[in-house]
């Protein structure tokens, strides 16, 4: 319909596209497009080589047997009013309206509209390229046409970018369709159908629909260079039609961005030394021009892959040696904002070693050791090893990749060198002094059991600490957390159980401040041990279970980071009379992160088994189970705790049953005292004072009564008397069990 006017041939620019049959049926967009039509106006926006102009063509040869259809394909030349409206006009007319005089005067609106009347069916009239109208005077022409469209008009604008129109209103009533790149994209089942496509292999599919993202004219080009090796043609495309229609300072801007996977305004400001990043990529989102916003990142853009891949090709061919440089200068910005990740990502690409060193020490290291695994390690993977020795901060880094690959001694080697890297420096910045510090603690002393030497290192560490401010050390908080967890453990294992119980609780506080769940569930699962051996039961089953969920949640249950809360649990359930529940724990601590536990939890899984054997009547074989493990304990272990633990399951191998309390050696034979039911009713009844919220807030934390003291501006007689009051309202005997109330009343 949209052909002829009165038996003559019209000018090409009233003729749809020619619309070949397609080999894809894509149903659905057809059904869009019906969908659409049903109200006044349609937009069809994406960029170029999505399919837009060939969905219309093919919907109207599909439906112009019963649907009045005019199409104009829209110029430059339509800027001028006389022009788009005679085009407009004529477009009518081919459709089957007849209306009479030309496309001026006030009236344009209800003439067309009474001409639409006298048709069988709503006209849908095509504008295609409706982006080549910037002419105010034809836009606000077009406007007040679209404020009350004529009820049998149906406009389908199709282009680049948002038309320059104002269709707030229709959108917000609900009468504007849009169909985006998003609707055009193919999917895997429709790409199957293409020609060029059908011989591939599933997989490889898969990989150019993720490279393409659906574009049609993407998939095309990529399926014949994968024939042919190479991706010229879709480069040539991307650049051609998309880069070089955008104003040079924009094509350079694009370029130099290209580096990153996706892209804010600061970043991009960072990047080309100008200021308006955001609004430069608000203009290339809104032109369709394949850069999208991110709408779970407010603020934040991404360029098609292709598109990425092309910029980034004519960066290295236009600028050799620059692409490095953007990656240092990305790196820079994304420490600035404490984005640690991105930024070591960016040092990697930059391939700047000694800066990927520095970042991994001052921001991602402290991480490492408490568990946190993430990528961070995997990054430090991409440092050439023949690098390692160029700095302390690099030696560090491979001491962390070899320790990750269960190569203690070679972990131990990479800090030796550390060390005498720092020596011959003489001195080293403040991160990597504390970092190799506490590496130094946890391998050469956690690891091999050296507990009293681990409770002084980790006190120097922490006095150390105390004369930082957070700007000087970046990872601070994370620092005085694993320094006091482990510091916690050492207490507990040389048997200082009061001041365990201090630490381990200020270690799981700290912990949860710095989101630090390892950490979190390290310290808890100590303080379900300490639990245990002072003849709590109850209380360590709800410390380990605490530890077991949030290890859940973080997704490292099964990790070797798990094993000590897995192993306290096993003793629990020996004494709830569950061995087959407590080997099964057994099993899991043992074989938790499929790696060799430390020398201390390695004992303790021997002890869980001995006792198992105990419980099931085989007390030669616990006692052969014992004595082996003795054999083979290395040297350094030093856990006196553990080792009179161990002698006390020694000496009752002789019988099968242990009349001591299981797990309570006799010198941790001393109870937590019990509050009376009456006393708890009473404590419930009184309220803190405001001064005794105060002092109870300090509670949790490893301060003396005089460091309280002095932070409250108190005398230390004044804090002494508010914490027995304190205790005596929550019907606790000591601090630890006065935490335990006031978290369980909701007052911390």
């Amino acid at each position: 319909m949209a052909g002829r006017q009165d038996g003559r041939a019209l000018p090409e620019r009233f003729a749809r596209p020619p619309a070949r049959r397609s080999p894809v049926e894509r149903t659905r967009l057809a059904d869009l497009m019906d969908a659409g039509v049903r109200g006044p106006v349609t937009v069809i926006r994406a960029g170029a080589g999505w399919g837009k102009s060939t969905l219309v063509a093919s919907w109207v040869r599909q439906r112009e047997a019963s649907q009045p259809v005019g199409w104009v394909t829209l110029g430059a030349g339509h800027n001028d009013p006389r022009v788009f409206w005679a085009d407009l006009l004529t477009a009518v007319r081919a459709g089957g309206a007849v209306i009479r005089g030309d496309g001026t005067g006030e009236d344009l609106g209800r003439r067309l509209a009474s001409a639409l009347d006298l048709l069988p069916k709503p006209l849908v009239l095509v504008l295609d390229n409706h982006h080549e109208l910037v002419s105010a005077a034809v836009l606000d022409g077009l406007a007040r046409l679209l404020h009350d469209p004529p009820p049998a008009l149906r406009l389908v604008l199709v282009g680049r970018g948002e038309p320059l129109l104002p269709l707030h209103r229709l959108r917000a009533a609900g009468e504007l369709s849009e169909i985006r790149a998003r609707h055009l994209a193919f999917c895997a089942g429709e790409a199957a159908e293409l020609p060029e496509l059908r011989r591939l292999p599933r997989g490889e599919l898969a990989r150019l629909i993720t490279r393409t993202e659906g574009w049609a004219v993407g998939l095309r080009l990529l399926a014949r260079a994968t024939a042919a090796g190479d991706g010229r043609e879709v480069r040539d495309y991307l650049l051609r039609e998309t880069v070089g229609a955008l104003p040079p300072e924009t094509q350079r801007f694009l370029v130099r961005t290209s580096i990153a996977e996706t892209v804010c305004g600061p970043l991009a400001d960072a990047l080309t030394g100008e200021r308006n990043g955001l609004a430069t990529l608000e203009r290339l989102n809104d032109a369709d021009a394949f850069v999208t916003r991110i709408e779970e990142r407010p603020g934040w853009y991404r360029y098609h892959p292709l598109l990425r891949a092309a910029l980034r090709h004519q960066l290295a061919v236009e600028q050799p040696g620059a692409e490095a440089h953007l990656h240092l200068m990305a790196a820079r910005w994304y420490e600035r904002e404490r984005l640690v990740t991105e930024a070591m990502r960016h040092a990697v690409a930059a391939e700047e070693w000694r800066y990927l060193g520095r970042l991994a020490v001052d921001h991602a290291m402290v991480r490492i050791l408490s568990g946190e695994r993430g990528e961070f390690v995997d990054l430090l993977r991409l440092i050439p090893a023949g690098r390692h020795a160029e700095s302390p901060e690099l030696a560090l880094c491979g001491a962390v990749v070899r320790y990750d690959d269960g190569d203690r001694p070679g972990a131990a080697v990479m800090l030796r060198l550390t060390r005498s890297l720092a020596d011959e420096l003489a001195g080293v910045a403040d991160a990597t002094g504390v970092t190799l510090r506490l590496m130094e603690a946890g391998i050469f002393l956690w690891r091999n059991g050296r507990m009293p030497e681990l409770v002084e290192a980790c006190s120097h560490l922490l006095e150390e600490l105390r004369e930082f401010r957070a700007d000087q050390l970046p990872s601070l908080p994370h620092y005085r957390a694993v320094a006091l967890n482990e510091k916690g453990a050492g207490l507990l294992w040389t048997g200082h159980s009061d001041d365990a119980d201090r630490y381990l609780w200020a270690a799981a506080a700290a912990a949860r401040r710095v989101d630090a769940p390892v950490i979190e569930v390290n310290a808890l699962s100590h303080l379900a041990l300490l639990s245990y051996l002072r003849g709590s039961p109850a209380e360590a089953r709800g410390f380990v279970q605490a530890a077991i969920d949030l290890a859940h949640e973080h997704g490292f249950a099964t990790s070797s980071q798990a094993s000590m809360s897995l192993l306290t649990r096993a003793l629990v359930q020996l004494d709830e009379g569950r061995p087959v529940d407590a080997r099964e724990s057994l099993r899991l601590g043992l074989h938790a992160g499929g790696e060799e536990l430390a020398a201390v939890p390695a004992r303790l899984a021997v002890l869980v088994r001995a006792k198992l054997l105990l419980a099931a009547g085989e007390p030669d074989a616990a006692r052969a189970t014992l004595r082996q493990a003795r054999e083979r304990a290395p040297v350094s272990l030093d856990a006196p705790v553990l080792e009179r633990w161990l002698r006390t399951i020694e000496s009752n191998t002789g019988t099968v049953l242990d009349h001591l309390p299981a797990g309570r050696p006799p010198q941790q034979a001393d109870a937590p005292a019990v509050t009376s039911g009456a006393a708890e009713a009473a404590a419930q009844e009184e309220t803190l004072s405001d001064r005794e919220r105060d002092v109870l807030r300090y509670l949790p934390t490893v301060l003396t009564t005089s460091e309280i003291a002095g932070d409250l501006f108190i005398s230390v007689n004044t804090v002494k008397t508010h914490m027995r009051s304190i205790y005596r309202k929550l019907g606790a005997a000591r601090r630890r069990e006065a935490v335990v109330r006031a978290q369980q009343r909701g007052l911390l």
